[in-house]
């Protein structure tokens, strides 16, 4: 198997690991090819962009997120090329490439830990930035954030994400953050239906779950996870926003659990922080559901059959959907209500701006940075009867919640312009290739 055939398929393996939840370590080739890697003559002339693809992620986001990026790369005036992983030809795609290449770009750092037989990084080696845009906490996959070269540029789209990165992976670069431009710009659909708000979210049953940790964990740390989760749940009904990896960290040092600190224990560590982030979002997902049942809803995605089962008949779950084939999911006159993983804006309320719907988000108002005043009405908490507060206001006046969404919109749109964000990929890419910037 050739070098950039080991690569892709090394990408593959943790792509479909990081689905399931699950570590990996970095996969090194064993084919015995030299660490030169010789370009084919006759490449084609000109500076271009590479972005790695992965279409078999659940509910495929990466395709959208790619496909827009791409338009907005050639909006710029890049040459650009996508690479779908585990598509058979493209080992030779990627070969026949060749430099000069600007950059690559990736979701998630897939990819950035590749080597090549002798341990020599594969982006060290041909000497092509890499940029490894993270719209997920580092905990759930550490080896796609842990990689350290000139060549490979880690950036995070939430602030919390990017302090966890900096303090438990020591690279001499250190990670950033960056504002992500709207990763949407599907046409616009023209009628808006149904009198019923959307969710969109696979989750896990508590029950289910908090039954495989009893299974597979030792009773030690099934009493730290459970107190985890029993803290967090207090801590979520009463604070306007919780960072749930800074109160696992107290819960470590308050009790004592040594044994499960960073450096006596790195894999527990992460695996601790990633079960218990998992988890918190399936609960914030089921109570916000749970605390609307006067209202109606459908709800994309799977995992929600025990829920289903004492839910009144205004609460509608359906089959989730690929990213591709849910825009018009977008379009009820209600709404959408999504939970956030962190602080900032999450992907589903982008699609809501972008295809000017209305929303309500979990986002924190205070770290987005907006007027509390004028938007406050778009944002919800997990304290009794907030979010039912909010449904009820849209359902009085559906028009006017309309109106609000689309100037946030609006403003959106002018704090995270495509052009600043091309531009600082271009900054990036021209300092790891040891350019000054003037």
């Amino acid at each position: 198997m050739g070098i950039l055939q080991r690569f892709l398929t090394d990408i593959i393996k943790s792509a479909r690991s990081q689905a399931r939840n699950e570590s990996v370590e970095p996969v090194r080739a064993t084919d015995g090819l030299s660490a030169k890697v010789a370009w084919p003559t006759g490449s084609r002339p000109g500076m271009k962009v590479v972005i790695l693809n992965w279409a078999e992620g659940e509910n495929d986001p990466f395709s959208c997120f790619n496909a827009t990026l791409k338009r907005y790369f050639q909006a710029c005036g890049k040459d650009v090329e996508i690479i779908q992983i585990g598509d058979p030809d493209s080992p030779r795609r990627l070969m026949e490439l060749g430099p000069p290449i600007e950059f690559a770009f990736t979701w998630q750092g897939i990819g950035s830990w590749a080597t090549l037989d002798n341990g020599e990084s594969l982006w060290d080696c041909l000497k092509i930035p890499l940029i490894c845009v993270h719209g997920d906490h580092p905990s759930h996959c550490p080896p796609n954030h842990q990689f350290d070269s000139r060549y490979c540029i880690h950036l995070y789209g939430d602030a919390e994400f990017s302090i966890y990165s900096n303090r438990h992976f020591r690279r001499d670069q250190g990670a950033g953050i960056i504002d992500l431009p709207l990763l949407f710009d599907e046409k616009p659909l023209t009628q808006r239906v149904g009198d019923w708000f959307v969710m969109v979210k696979n989750v896990n049953d508590p029950a289910t779950f908090e039954g495989v940790w009893r299974q597979e964990l030792d009773k030690a740390t099934f009493d730290v996870y459970m107190m985890a989760m029993e803290t967090l749940k207090q801590k979520i009904s009463t604070a306007s926003h919780v960072d749930i990896h800074h109160v696992l960290d107290e819960l470590i040092f308050q009790n004592g659990v040594d044994w499960l600190r960073p450096e006596s224990n790195f894999p527990g560590y992460h695996r601790y922080h990633s079960m218990i982030d998992h988890q918190t979002r399936c609960y914030k997902s089921i109570l916000a559901l749970t605390s609307i049942r006067d209202f109606p809803v459908r709800v994309y995605g799977r995992g929600w059959e025990g829920v289903a089962k004492t839910s009144p008949p205004g609460h509608v779950f359906l089959p989730a959907r690929d990213m591709a084939a849910s825009q018009d999911m977008y379009y009820t006159r209600y709404g959408l209500v999504d939970i956030s993983p962190a602080s900032g804006l999450h992907d589903r309320t982008h699609r809501a701006l972008s295809n000017r719907s209305a929303f309500l988000s979990s986002a924190n108002v205070e770290d987005i940075g907006i007027d509390g005043e004028q938007f406050g009405s778009l944002f919800f908490n997990f304290a009794p009867g907030n979010l039912a507060e909010k449904c009820a206001a849209v359902v009085a006046d559906p028009e006017a919640h309309l109106g609000v969404s689309q100037q946030f919109a609006h403003d959106n749109y002018n704090k995270a312009r495509i052009r600043d964000f091309v531009s600082k990929l271009e900054l990036l890419a021209r300092t790891a290739k040891g350019f000054s910037i003037v």
